[in-house]
């Protein structure tokens, strides 16, 4: 009886252990490359102020070429210390997304000094549901 209670604990844990999604995102400092990876994207980018405000150039990749997404949308959002928006950019990818391609988002700004994170999401619909996630970065 023991042994088939261990048994159970033991692939209940295995189980639980596949179900949680893997990311991985950097911890470099700001206004150097950036890159956050999960299983449905790879985005790589760099921020950089401008006379304008920040552009963010970077490089968006599905990585699940057998599953083309429609609608995709990437979005950055400026914020402060306090979790205040400053700016907002988007960058939509017309048609099938299926490989990776370059954006370019520049967002005006009167006091890019002030941005301390920003905010990234993306959402996509493909033939079977619509997906939106996000997460945080320095510039």
């Amino acid at each position: 009886m023991l042994k088939k209670l261990l048994l159970s604990i033991a692939i209940l844990s295995l189980i639980s252990a596949c179900a949680v999604p893997r990311v991985k995102q950097d911890a470099n400092p700001a206004y150097s490359a950036h890159q956050f990876s999960n299983h449905e994207l790879d985005i790589s980018w760099k921020a950089e102020n401008t006379d304008k405000g920040m552009r963010i150039d970077g490089t968006l990749k599905n990585v699940r070429p057998d599953l083309p997404y429609t609608s995709l949308q990437l979005t950055a959002k400026l914020l402060d210390e306090n979790g205040k928006e400053l700016g907002k950019g988007t960058k939509t990818f017309d048609g099938r997304f299926t490989g990776s391609e370059p954006f370019l988002i520049e967002i005006p700004l009167a006091r890019p000094d002030s941005v301390k994170r920003v905010n990234f999401s993306y959402s996509y619909g493909t033939t079977e549901d619509f997906r939106r996630d996000d997460f945080n970065s320095v510039p």
